[in-house]
């Protein structure tokens, strides 16, 4: 993953497709121990959002050097994966770049009394304001 100091970046588990279905991201972990969780509200520099999505806010040059790993959990046997180690890489060019929507939500559908979220992620620098 590249980003601009001073930007948000994501970051993506990838499951296979023959299985995204039936696993969800649980959790991300920056190493050796520093654990984070789903949340609905924003979270300050991190907030995993409840499709999986790690967004890490307002990049600093030691942000590069923590690795971070996914966790998903099989729906039906509960059999939790983590994934290989990934880091950061810095891009060098700092100053405005315009933004740009890297993924949103066209479809929810949700059961009564139960929480629903529209993603809308977008990648720019500053970082982007939403409404």
């Amino acid at each position: 993953m590249a980003a601009s100091r001073g930007c948000t970046a994501i970051l993506r588990c990838v499951v296979p497709n023959f299985v995204k279905e039936l696993v969800r991201v649980v959790s991300w972990v920056q190493e050796p121990a520093f654990y984070i969780y789903p949340s609905l509200q924003g979270d300050g520099k991190y907030h995993l959002l409840p499709t999986g999505e790690l967004l890490i806010h307002n990049l600093e040059y030691n942000d590069r050097y923590p690795s971070y790993r996914c966790r998903t959990m099989h729906k039906l046997t509960r059999q939790v994966v983590t994934s290989n180690s990934a880091k950061i890489r810095m891009n060098e060019q700092r100053g405005i770049v315009s933004p740009s929507v890297v993924e949103h939500t066209s479809h929810v559908s949700v059961s009564q009394d139960e929480g629903a979220v529209l993603l809308c992620v977008a990648q720019g620098c500053p970082s982007p304001e939403y409404r």
